[in-house]
């Protein structure tokens, strides 16, 4: 009987072929048989438990860690509220493409009905719930599947474009005793087809679709999501200077590529969108075409008539999703760049930059002139812009910026200059705010050594701004600028657009919170600035602190009713450009 464990220990043991680091989790009782041996066998698992405030926030948490560490994570919640929590969160992580293992469990069979406390997250009602925020809802049934039903969990997040898969471990398997001789675990490289390499796609259809981008007259790359969680910069790079053609970047896809590049047509500007009217040929990497995307579809796009679509996505599923496409790579953007890159140079020289390059980049510039010349009136009162101008100056190549929020999202894309090995990440698409603080996180516990910033709202820093306390609690260094324009800056917007006024009812105005001594009372750093000159000493003394930082900006309420740029949003979610284009 001394050799048998539990199956609490099991699953760690699991967890631990998997090459986890950390449980972000907010655990009860249900999970003693877990955490006994998590901390008896600490040094041999080399696991940690991370204890946030809020499960929603662990979500946002484990996102930013998957993207910066390139691994799937796992995320624990009790059941009841707990699981319950973990809904909201989920759903981001599901449509970002975030590689998450959520485990919940349930009360002990025996009391497992209707009248039993949290009986309404039960086996059969934890499904339900967990099923539009999930690739994949498993439960296990026996001790003794344990271990496959965790493989299989981790092979579903994994494959294809990443999700969540949930696994419901009721509290009976945890608590039960069984044999470890018995089962097999395996290593991911046993049993997953995306920890044994690099997916390539066909290498007839590769062939073909370089000939296409040698034979076009304005190949036009594009950049998405998919690009950037591949970790296929280089590759990109690499194969647009070969081709000396210009790349677009998705929302998503913003540090697919540095914006100071020569190629570069940064995401929200009309040369962009001149650049894909005129393309023949538009190679599509890592994106589905979305709705931010304009689902790929006149007249924010060429007709297909005009122009052929190169797809590579590692989802066959996404392939003509939404536009057509004439030729489809399934493979990992990384791996398939590169084989493009060899097809291509069997087929031609390396070429100059495109000759209508300057052309695109002139209309770029037009818009980042009228942008330069409202950051510089706005010096002293400062508009979001004004910010963004003065974080490109002080953050290097290693920076990983989160950004979070309505119109603070927004201005990014016009205004932050993304440089060559940095990192930017958000939930373009699922728009979920107060996300930035925790995904900041979890971007610093992965990579402790790179500077981490976060621009927020002060709408969406409001729903996670107790992670303050697990950022401090947790020694996770990272610095966050609230932009403060004391009301919901989106909101103010679409009342002005839609009836001309502001709807006091509505509460969109804010009472004055000095967000950062709410900092400092949870332990962290505060800083308050009025004016540009004061951005950089604010954030030279917060990373001096090595705290977690709260940098309040006072801005400019009027400049953020109406953004640079958010005509060509409300064209997009409206999808009406009369006027635009």
């Amino acid at each position: 009987m001394s050799d048998m464990i539990k199956g609490g220990e099991l699953l760690l043991r699991c967890l631990q072929q998997e090459k986890v680091k950390h449980i972000t989790a907010i655990t009860d009782g249900t999970y003693m048989t877990m955490l006994e041996p998590l901390e008896r066998l600490q040094d041999e698992l080399g696991i940690r438990l991370i204890v946030p405030k809020h499960e929603g926030a662990a979500c946002h948490m484990v996102d930013g860690y998957a993207r910066v560490a390139g691994e799937p994570t796992v995320i624990m919640a009790c059941a009841g509220p707990g699981a319950a929590n973990l809904v909201s969160g989920l759903l981001c992580n599901q449509a970002e493409g975030t590689p998450t293992i959520a485990i919940t469990t349930t009360r002990r069979s025996e009391v497992a009905d209707s009248y039993s406390q949290q009986a309404c997250m039960q086996v059969g009602d934890q499904h339900g719930v967990f099923k539009a925020a999930c690739k994949w809802s498993g439960k296990v049934d026996h001790w003794h599947r344990l271990p496959e039903m965790v493989r299989h969990a981790f092979r579903m997040a994994t494959t294809g474009t990443p999700g969540v898969a949930h696994l419901l471990v009721p509290q009976d398997i945890f608590d039960s005793l069984g044999d470890p001789s018995t089962v097999s675990l395996q290593t991911p490289e046993q049993y997953r087809f995306s920890a044994q390499g690099k997916q390539q796609a066909n290498t007839d259809a590769v062939k073909a679709a370089a000939k296409m981008l040698v034979d076009a007259t304005l190949p036009v790359a594009c950049a998405g999501n998919g690009c950037v969680r591949a970790f296929a910069q280089d590759e990109l790079k690499e194969l647009v200077e070969y081709l000396g053609m210009p790349v677009m970047k998705t929302g998503h896809g913003m540090s697919a590529f540095p914006c100071g590049h020569e190629l570069a047509l940064n995401a929200g500007n009309f040369g962009g969108m001149a650049c894909r009217l005129e393309s023949d040929v538009t190679l599509v990497i890592g994106t589905r075409l979305g709705e931010l995307s304009a689902f790929g579809k006149a007249p924010a796009w060429s007709d297909p008539e005009k122009t052929k679509i190169i797809q590579i996505d590692s989802e066959p599923t996404n392939i003509g999703l939404n536009r057509p496409a004439d030729i489809g790579l399934v493979g990992d953007a990384k791996a398939v760049l590169a084989q493009l890159i060899e097809a291509v140079k069997d087929l031609t020289e390396k070429r100059e930059k495109h000759a209508r390059m300057d052309e695109f980049k002139a209309l770029q510039n037009d818009s980042r002139d009228q942008l330069d010349t409202l950051i510089a009136n706005h010096q002293d009162s400062m508009c979001v812009g004004t910010v963004y101008a003065e974080l490109n100056k002080f953050y290097g190549n290693d920076a990983i910026a989160v950004i979070d929020g309505g119109n603070t999202a927004w201005w990014s894309l016009g205004c932050h200059q993304v440089k060559e090995g940095a990192l930017v990440m958000g939930t373009m698409n699922y728009g979920h705010l107060g996300c930035g603080l925790p995904m900041a996180m979890g971007a610093k516990l992965a990579e402790p050594g790179r500077p981490v910033y976060c621009i927020t709202g002060d709408s969406a820093f409001g729903f996670n701004i107790q992670e303050l306390e697990t950022a401090v609690r947790e020694d996770l260094p990272v610095v966050v600028l609230v932009m403060v324009d004391g009301a919901w800056g989106m909101e103010k917007t679409a009342q002005k657009r839609s009836w001309g006024r502001e709807a006091p009812w509505f509460c969109i105005e804010h009472d004055n919170i000095r967000y950062d001594q709410v900092c400092e009372s949870m332990g962290g750093h505060g800083e308050y600035v009025t004016k540009a000159s004061e951005i950089a000493p604010a954030l030279e003394r917060s990373i001096a602190s090595n705290k977690a930082s709260v940098i309040h900006c006072i801005i400019d309420p009027d400049s953020n009713v109406w953004p640079p740029g958010i005509e060509l949003w409300n064209a997009l979610r409206s999808g009406n450009f009369e006027g635009l284009i």
